[in-house]
């Protein structure tokens, strides 16, 4: 049977052992500890004065031993070790076993093993009791920091509580083992937390900045988690110059999430974070000598608190002239007229046939696109201007034996311009609410020159109209 000794243990409210005649300890205790949890395992004999008793303290002991979240204290001979429920012993846990022991289970008396469980706070580091890190690699050698972790009630906060005040300084220290030159975003968090907030698991993942989120700086408070890429398109289909650099398009594309702590402003990061940053990261990526703005399509989440932005920039490279685009094609064009002159007295189909008089033209046609401005060229009566108009009069030049200045005494053997027409149609590309735009002048021209013979003067002209100094009749049909 039980006896009363020196030692008793209290859980909650029910004490067993030391002074009690109801609840004997016998024998030893058992502590199970560790850093993280606590273990204590005893034996309790119920001794009643009848069977009704019995039957009422062996209720009592079950229904207290089946309680959760109680402190538990040991005392030997007014000496204790107190685990107080929600700071030194955290989810505490009773059970309780009859033994069915044939020497405690007798007359008035019945055996009882008891057990009751519970985890221990941290005993240092401010509540973190576990943590470990994952640094992983992607392929081009940026870095992705998580950390797993628990907490557990400190100083009078619950673990939660904890946790939120403390670790980001903890997580601070530990990123800058990794590398304290990095830049380091928190990208993804969650915790969960247990019934009585005495334990906390989280998990974090920090990402290192290799880009400027703004042009603030590389870790801008008010954008997280931004991916940032430009597409870059250039078309080359052919034109009629060679080393002609037409406009090119370039797409830059954004996306991020807004921290809804420090605003929830989408529209007014974008005004003056987003759009200012994508068109700088634009010039100091391409250069162009002349840009301005396409296309634009910006996508607000404002459930998620998310922007996506899309930008189009319309540009010259650094490397182009003003001529962007040209096409150009030259076209020759013949008529002649034969002269027929009827013999009567033969064949009704009998002629005299002589040459007459043949036009022969060539036509030129181009269309050029020039930055900036432009005017019509005149031809007839003017010297031929230099410019991107002024390559047209270079070509005309190259296959023509003298360009025609326009004073009639100048005209002589070889190809005259009988007829131009040029137009200039301006055109400005770009949003015009931006500082950027471009001037497109589109020139369109056609010239029709035609080719002249100078006649051998002293000739005479036969009956059919033919010239005797120029070869005579070409056919007759008797």
């Amino acid at each position: 049977m039980g006896r009363k000794n020196a030692f008793s243990i209290t859980y909650g409210s029910r004490l067993v052992g030391g002074s009690s005649n109801s609840y004997l300890l016998h024998g030893p205790y058992v502590l199970d500890k560790s850093f993280s949890t606590l273990r204590v395992v005893f034996d309790v004999i119920v001794v009643a004065g009848s069977y009704s008793g019995l039957q009422s303290a062996s209720d009592t002991l079950e229904t207290d031993f089946s309680k959760r979240d109680q402190s538990i204290v040991i005392s030997l001979a007014g000496s204790t070790w107190t685990y107080t429920f929600g700071s030194s012993l955290l989810n505490s846990t009773a059970s309780i076993q009859k033994s069915g022991n044939s020497d405690t289970d007798r007359g008035y008396s019945r055996g009882y093993t008891c057990v009751v469980e519970g985890e221990l706070p941290a005993g240092d580091n401010d509540g973190l009791r576990d943590i470990e890190m994952n640094v992983d690699y992607e392929s081009g050698r940026q870095r992705i920091v998580t950390m797993r972790g628990t907490y557990t009630p400190h100083g009078g906060s619950d673990a939660v509580a904890q946790y939120l005040s403390d670790f980001d300084n903890e997580a601070t220290t530990l990123l800058d083992g990794v590398d304290n030159s990095a830049t380091w975003e928190l990208v993804d968090e969650n915790y969960t937390q247990d019934r009585t907030k005495h334990l906390c698991n989280f998990v974090r993942q920090y990402v290192e900045l290799l880009a400027d989120q703004s042009q603030a700086g590389t870790d801008d408070s008010e954008i997280r988690d931004h991916r940032m890429h430009f597409s870059d398109i250039s078309q080359h289909p052919g034109d009629s110059q060679e080393s002609t650099y037409r406009l090119r398009r370039v797409t830059g594309s954004y996306e991020c999430s807004i921290d809804i702590e420090e605003t929830t402003d989408l529209y007014g990061v974008f005004e003056d974070k987003v759009k200012p940053h994508v068109t700088q990261l634009f010039q100091d990526n391409f250069v162009p000598s002349v840009f301005c703005v396409e296309d634009r399509r910006v996508s607000y989440d404002e459930t998620a608190k998310r922007m996506s932005v899309s930008i189009t920039f319309l540009y010259q490279p650094s490397a182009g002239g003003d001529v962007l685009e040209v096409s150009q094609s030259l076209t020759y064009r013949e008529q002649r007229t034969i002269d027929y002159t009827p013999l009567h007295h033969q064949d009704e189909y009998a002629a005299e046939v002589n040459v007459g008089w043949s036009v022969r033209e060539r036509v030129w046609v181009r269309t050029v696109m020039v930055i900036g401005d432009e005017t019509p060229k005149r031809r007839i009566g003017e010297d031929p201007t230099a410019g991107p108009a002024g390559l047209f009069e270079q070509a005309i030049a190259g296959e023509s034996d003298e360009l025609d200045s326009g004073d009639r005494a100048e005209i002589k053997d070889g190809w005259n311009i009988i007829s131009s027409q040029s137009q200039v149609t301006d055109r400005w590309t770009g949003d015009p609410d931006e500082d950027q735009q471009i001037k497109v002048s589109v020139l369109t021209e056609s010239v029709v020159e035609r080719w002249n013979v100078a006649p051998e003067r002293g000739t005479q002209s036969s009956p059919g109209g033919g010239s005797r100094g120029r070869g005579g009749p070409v056919t007759r049909t008797s």
